[in-house]
């Protein structure tokens, strides 16, 4: 940090990379929690010579620089300080014939953390904005797991092997498998393919599931024993990213209990519902209409790191994919597994799961390591649309990927806002959905907006109380909310007298766009 950076930093505030210290005459004792804070999460810099007045810092210059200086580092160097050696950078900067003391302290690496003092891992502080504070038990949990050598997924789970698995998916992935990795042995038992690719292993003669078999083909009843949360929590919410939160929360979603390869295909279907699909040309293979969405590659890959990369261990929260109007949003527990300074650079990375992602990539479901967020940005870029932007937070131990949507572009990447239903999976999704390249899914509209629809249809217009008796639905907000709020949001019904929403005589009437659904969907 030199002169410019210093003043420039000193006229903003504290944040989680800067923390500024008076320190004119001692170290103060504090320091060390900023220390532990920093090293256990992004890195940054402790400045000594600083004096906070109010809202604003002042320079006010270390008196005796060797013997502050000395005391820190030799400190840090004690025994029991820290658990562990830091690699700080210390330099002298002079404003105005006052020493200003820096220390960069590096983010130490996973195998390093959790970063304590004094030999007492309840001494563990965390950055977060400005503040150090004392790490949860949870916190330092997440840091001791990720330290170790032996992978979560890549451990047993203790289960029955015979009630672990779910036949369909096993049959699945490998249908898939020997497509695109032709000249294996296909004569395999399912045991003896998950052994050879090491989801189960021996112990004398009884198999037993790794968490990896598991969260890939397990069945219900194991995936409920090893995850108390949803896999995968899907949203489309009628709103931009930045707006205040809408009546109407959401207008679809979806809420996946399943195995990996069960919520990978049940993710496919839902966004092909909604997504735009050109039609460009027949496929000289297949004979069928190449119809795949544009943005398909870069929200396959998305979801596909979001399920494989994120933090399985951390049973307080889940993975949530949510459509905005103008952005998609891929939030997942746990933050990058390495450093995320060369994310975008070629080459290997460090894993959480490794086993679930090789699996994942067996199946080309999945660019190469080291290759998918600089594919996704280019292809993103290509599409018209501003950089996908990322936010790696090891403070929450969260990672979050965001794909920001032109505003040109908003309605043809949340189609649902005009009430556009698709209608056939077919082609290159079909076949990651199915496992074939041939077939048709059919799919409909929410069941909530389809029966409020279907029963205007056969009326010329009715009033809300009219819909809600002809529905069965005794409370009002519950009808409200999943009925016929979001039928309006498609644009499938309106009112009788738009200009008076709360009038004594207001009534509901299918728009021409709700005929038009409810024709396409009988012509099926």
């Amino acid at each position: 940090m030199n002169k410019e950076d210093l003043l420039q930093q000193i006229k903003a505030y504290e944040w989680n990379d800067i923390e500024f210290k008076e320190a004119q005459w001692k170290v103060p004792k504090s320091v060390y929690e900023t220390v532990s804070a920093f090293a256990n999460t992004q890195g940054g810099h402790i400045v000594f010579g600083i004096k906070q007045t109010e809202d604003s810092f002042e320079i006010v210059g270390v008196i005796d620089v060797d013997d502050i200086q000395n005391a820190f580092l030799s400190a840090l160097r004690a025994d029991n300080k820290v658990n562990h050696d830091i690699s700080i950078q210390e330099s002298i900067v002079n404003v105005n014939e006052k020493v200003v003391l820096v220390f960069y302290i590096p983010e130490s690496t996973r195998q390093n953390k959790p970063i304590y003092l004094n030999g007492d891992i309840r001494l563990t502080y965390i950055r977060r904005g400005g503040c150090d504070q004392k790490a949860r038990m949870s916190d330092i949990e997440n840091f001791l797991r990720d330290a170790a050598e032996d992978r979560w997924d890549s451990q047993i789970f203790e289960f029955p092997i015979e009630n672990a698995l779910d036949i369909k998916s096993i049959r699945w992935y490998r249908n898939r498998f020997y497509q695109i990795n032709p000249g294996h042995d296909e004569s395999q038992t399912d045991y003896d393919f998950l052994y050879e690719w090491g989801y189960i292993v021996k112990e004398g003669d009884v198999y037993k599931p790794t968490r990896a078999a598991i969260m890939l083909f397990g069945s219900p009843v194991a995936i409920h024993h090893m995850l108390p949360l949803p896999t995968l929590d899907i949203q489309w919410i009628p709103a931009q990213i930045n707006d205040p939160l809408p009546e109407i929360r959401w207008l679809d979603r979806a809420v996946y209990e399943d195995n990996l390869i069960v919520t990978w295909q049940g993710f496919v279907m839902k966004y092909y519902k909604y997504a735009q699909r050109p039609f460009n040309g027949i496929d000289p293979h297949t004979l069928m209409r190449n119809d795949t969405p544009r943005d398909y590659r870069v929200i396959r890959e998305a979801a596909i790191n979001l399920l494989i990369h994120q933090d399985y261990a951390d049973h307080s929260r889940k993975a949530v994919i949510k459509f905005y109007k103008d952005c998609i949003q891929f939030w997942n527990p746990g933050d990058v597994f390495g450093s995320d300074a060369n994310l975008f650079e070629p080459g290997e990375k460090e894993l959480r799961n490794p086993r679930i992602a090789t699996a994942f990539r067996r199946l080309a479901l999945c660019e190469q390591a080291g290759t998918g967020l600089r594919m996704m940005k280019k292809q993103w870029q290509t599409l018209g649309n501003p950089d996908p932007c990322l936010i790696n937070d090891p403070s929450q131990n969260s990672f979050e990927f965001q794909l920001i949507i032109s505003q040109h572009q908003i309605s043809d990447h949340y189609p649902i806002n005009n009430g556009e239903v698709s209608g056939e999976v077919t082609g290159e999704v079909s076949g990651e959905v199915t496992g074939e390249v041939s077939g048709e899914v059919k799919e409909q509209l929410p069941n909530e907006v389809l029966k409020t629809i279907t029963i205007l249809q056969k009326n010329t217009s009715m009033t809300r109380k009219q819909l809600q008796v002809a529905l069965n639905i005794k409370s009002q907000d519950y009808f409200r909310k999943n009925f016929l709020h979001p039928a309006q949001q498609l644009g499938l019904i309106n009112m009788t007298i738009p200009d008076k929403p709360k009038s004594s005589k207001q009534k509901y009437q299918l728009t021409e766009k709700g005929r038009i659904i409810l024709i396409q969907m009988v012509k099926r």
